[in-house]
Protein backbone atom coordinates (compact mmCIF):
# COMPACT_ATOMS: atom_id res chain seq x y z
CA UNK A 1 0.00 0.00 0.00
CA UNK A 2 1.37 3.44 -1.07
CA UNK A 3 0.67 6.60 0.59
CA UNK A 4 1.50 10.01 0.40
CA UNK A 5 2.19 11.94 3.23
CA UNK A 6 0.81 15.89 3.37
CA UNK A 7 3.50 18.72 3.66
CA UNK A 8 6.13 16.69 2.09
CA UNK A 9 8.47 19.58 0.88
CA UNK A 10 11.09 19.11 -1.99
CA UNK A 11 14.72 20.16 -1.26
CA UNK A 12 16.25 23.33 -3.13
CA UNK A 13 19.07 21.88 -4.25
CA UNK A 14 22.42 22.81 -6.45
CA UNK A 15 23.31 20.75 -9.78
CA UNK A 16 25.50 18.26 -7.46
CA UNK A 17 22.37 16.97 -5.33
CA UNK A 18 20.69 13.88 -6.33
CA UNK A 19 17.17 13.56 -5.32
CA UNK A 20 15.31 9.70 -6.10
CA UNK A 21 11.33 9.41 -5.66
CA UNK A 22 8.93 6.73 -4.87
CA UNK A 23 6.54 5.56 -2.57
CA UNK A 24 6.11 6.19 0.72
CA UNK A 25 5.41 2.81 2.85
CA UNK A 26 2.99 2.87 6.10
CA UNK A 27 2.69 0.34 8.98
CA UNK A 28 -0.79 -0.48 10.27
CA UNK A 29 -1.01 -0.59 14.59
CA UNK A 30 -0.44 -3.90 15.05
CA UNK A 31 2.83 -3.10 13.31
CA UNK A 32 4.39 -0.10 14.61
CA UNK A 33 7.19 -1.59 17.08
CA UNK A 34 8.27 -4.25 14.31
CA UNK A 35 8.24 -1.46 11.51
CA UNK A 36 10.45 0.74 13.38
CA UNK A 37 12.87 -1.60 14.86
CA UNK A 38 13.38 -3.69 11.56
CA UNK A 39 15.88 -2.32 8.31
CA UNK A 40 13.62 -0.42 6.23
CA UNK A 41 12.98 -1.42 2.36
CA UNK A 42 14.59 1.35 0.74
CA UNK A 43 13.11 0.87 -2.71
CA UNK A 44 9.51 1.97 -1.03
CA UNK A 45 10.87 5.09 0.69
CA UNK A 46 11.93 8.55 -0.69
CA UNK A 47 15.00 9.53 -0.64
CA UNK A 48 17.07 12.86 -1.16
CA UNK A 49 20.85 13.33 -0.22
CA UNK A 50 23.31 15.86 -0.18
CA UNK A 51 26.85 15.46 -1.72
CA UNK A 52 28.34 18.61 -1.42
CA UNK A 53 29.42 20.49 1.22
CA UNK A 54 27.00 22.55 3.07
CA UNK A 55 24.94 23.03 6.36
CA UNK A 56 20.97 23.24 6.22
CA UNK A 57 19.55 26.36 5.84
CA UNK A 58 17.57 26.34 9.31
CA UNK A 59 17.35 28.65 12.67
CA UNK A 60 15.07 26.30 14.34
CA UNK A 61 16.71 24.23 17.77
CA UNK A 62 18.05 21.18 17.13
CA UNK A 63 15.57 18.36 18.66
CA UNK A 64 18.08 15.67 19.16
CA UNK A 65 20.84 15.89 21.89
CA UNK A 66 24.73 15.47 21.63
CA UNK A 67 23.82 15.44 17.93
CA UNK A 68 27.91 16.48 17.14
CA UNK A 69 28.71 13.63 20.14
CA UNK A 70 31.41 16.25 21.89
CA UNK A 71 32.48 13.99 24.45
CA UNK A 72 28.92 12.70 24.73
CA UNK A 73 26.33 10.19 23.38
CA UNK A 74 23.55 11.42 25.94
CA UNK A 75 19.83 10.42 24.45
CA UNK A 76 21.42 8.04 21.94
CA UNK A 77 20.65 4.58 21.99
CA UNK A 78 21.49 1.02 20.20
CA UNK A 79 18.76 -1.36 18.84
CA UNK A 80 20.14 -4.67 17.69
CA UNK A 81 17.66 -7.71 16.66
CA UNK A 82 17.39 -10.67 18.68
CA UNK A 83 21.03 -12.73 18.60
CA UNK A 84 23.01 -9.35 17.00
CA UNK A 85 25.61 -6.55 18.12
CA UNK A 86 25.36 -3.05 17.34
CA UNK A 87 29.05 -1.64 17.92
CA UNK A 88 29.82 2.10 18.66
CA UNK A 89 32.01 3.98 19.85
CA UNK A 90 32.43 7.58 20.94
CA UNK A 91 35.47 8.93 19.34
CA UNK A 92 37.33 12.37 20.64
CA UNK A 93 40.21 13.46 17.96
CA UNK A 94 41.86 15.26 20.74
CA UNK A 95 42.82 12.20 22.22
CA UNK A 96 43.24 10.24 18.93
CA UNK A 97 41.14 8.57 17.27
CA UNK A 98 40.98 5.69 14.24
CA UNK A 99 39.58 8.79 11.57
CA UNK A 100 38.92 12.69 11.98
CA UNK A 101 35.14 14.19 12.90
CA UNK A 102 33.34 16.20 10.43
CA UNK A 103 32.85 19.05 12.81
CA UNK A 104 34.76 19.58 16.40
CA UNK A 105 36.45 15.87 17.55
CA UNK A 106 33.93 14.20 18.31
CA UNK A 107 31.89 11.59 15.99
CA UNK A 108 29.73 8.52 16.75
CA UNK A 109 31.43 5.47 15.08
CA UNK A 110 28.82 2.38 14.60
CA UNK A 111 28.62 -1.26 12.68
CA UNK A 112 26.40 -3.95 13.51
CA UNK A 113 26.63 -8.22 12.57
CA UNK A 114 23.00 -8.29 11.71
CA UNK A 115 20.07 -6.70 9.63
CA UNK A 116 18.42 -4.07 11.62
CA UNK A 117 20.96 -3.62 13.95
CA UNK A 118 20.96 0.63 14.42
CA UNK A 119 21.69 3.43 16.56
CA UNK A 120 18.39 6.18 17.11
CA UNK A 121 17.28 8.59 19.14
CA UNK A 122 13.48 9.14 19.88
CA UNK A 123 12.35 12.56 20.41
CA UNK A 124 8.92 14.32 21.07
CA UNK A 125 7.33 15.57 18.36
CA UNK A 126 7.11 19.72 17.97
CA UNK A 127 3.55 20.49 17.84
CA UNK A 128 0.74 18.78 15.56
CA UNK A 129 1.72 17.92 12.21
CA UNK A 130 4.62 20.22 10.66
CA UNK A 131 7.37 19.78 8.31
CA UNK A 132 10.99 18.22 9.87
CA UNK A 133 14.45 18.07 8.41
CA UNK A 134 16.65 15.79 9.19
CA UNK A 135 20.06 16.15 8.60
CA UNK A 136 23.46 13.98 8.92
CA UNK A 137 27.16 13.60 7.67
CA UNK A 138 28.28 10.12 7.64
CA UNK A 139 31.76 8.63 6.22
CA UNK A 140 33.61 5.52 6.56
CA UNK A 141 35.97 4.06 9.54
CA UNK A 142 38.19 2.73 6.88
CA UNK A 143 37.33 1.94 3.10
CA UNK A 144 33.61 2.02 2.16
CA UNK A 145 30.46 1.58 4.66
CA UNK A 146 26.60 1.55 3.47
CA UNK A 147 23.12 1.56 5.14
CA UNK A 148 20.29 3.35 5.56
CA UNK A 149 19.39 6.69 7.03
CA UNK A 150 15.48 7.10 8.29
CA UNK A 151 13.63 9.66 9.81
CA UNK A 152 10.44 7.79 11.34
CA UNK A 153 7.14 9.14 12.81
CA UNK A 154 5.53 6.96 15.67
CA UNK A 155 1.94 6.71 16.36
CA UNK A 156 -0.83 4.07 15.88
CA UNK A 157 0.41 4.04 11.98
CA UNK A 158 4.22 4.78 11.53
CA UNK A 159 5.38 6.58 8.63
CA UNK A 160 8.84 6.93 7.65
CA UNK A 161 11.38 9.04 4.97
CA UNK A 162 14.76 6.94 4.17
CA UNK A 163 17.42 7.33 2.50
CA UNK A 164 20.23 4.47 1.31
CA UNK A 165 23.85 5.74 2.10
CA UNK A 166 27.64 4.69 0.86
CA UNK A 167 30.64 6.36 2.00
CA UNK A 168 34.02 5.50 1.38
CA UNK A 169 36.71 7.22 3.83
CA UNK A 170 39.36 8.26 0.80
CA UNK A 171 36.39 10.81 -0.07
CA UNK A 172 35.43 11.42 3.65
CA UNK A 173 31.61 12.69 5.28
CA UNK A 174 28.67 13.53 2.85
CA UNK A 175 25.50 14.70 4.29
CA UNK A 176 22.07 13.58 4.25
CA UNK A 177 19.23 15.24 4.10
CA UNK A 178 15.77 14.05 4.52
CA UNK A 179 12.25 16.55 4.36
CA UNK A 180 9.34 14.77 6.01
CA UNK A 181 5.94 16.10 6.52
CA UNK A 182 4.88 14.72 9.71
CA UNK A 183 1.11 13.54 10.37
CA UNK A 184 -0.69 15.26 13.08
CA UNK A 185 -1.18 12.51 15.56
CA UNK A 186 2.74 11.82 15.29
CA UNK A 187 3.83 11.56 18.97
CA UNK A 188 7.27 11.07 18.80
CA UNK A 189 10.10 11.26 15.83
CA UNK A 190 12.94 8.17 15.18
CA UNK A 191 15.91 9.96 13.91
CA UNK A 192 17.45 6.24 12.87
CA UNK A 193 20.58 5.13 11.08
CA UNK A 194 20.80 1.31 9.94
CA UNK A 195 24.68 0.78 9.09
CA UNK A 196 24.41 -2.50 6.55
CA UNK A 197 25.61 -5.51 8.11
CA UNK A 198 29.00 -6.68 8.14
CA UNK A 199 29.11 -3.75 5.70
CA UNK A 200 32.19 -1.46 7.29
CA UNK A 201 31.93 1.17 10.29
CA UNK A 202 29.84 4.05 9.74
CA UNK A 203 31.32 7.38 11.78
CA UNK A 204 28.36 10.17 11.95
CA UNK A 205 28.68 13.37 13.02
CA UNK A 206 26.39 16.46 12.98
CA UNK A 207 23.17 15.43 13.13
CA UNK A 208 20.59 17.24 13.73
CA UNK A 209 16.45 17.44 13.59
CA UNK A 210 14.56 20.62 13.15
CA UNK A 211 10.89 21.65 11.90
CA UNK A 212 10.66 24.01 9.40
CA UNK A 213 7.23 24.70 8.49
Amino acid sequence: MRSRIPGLRALVIPAAIAAGLSGLATAGPAQAETAANAAPSVSTRVAAYQTEPGEPDVTSPNLLSAGSFEQSIAGWQRLAPSGGTVNWADYNTAFGAPAPAYDGTGYLAVNTDTAGGSVYQDVPAYGAGGVYQASVWLSSQSGSASGVFCLWSLSSTNTSLCSPYSVDSATGYQNYVLIFGVPLQAGTLRFQVYPTANGGTTDMDAASLVRIA
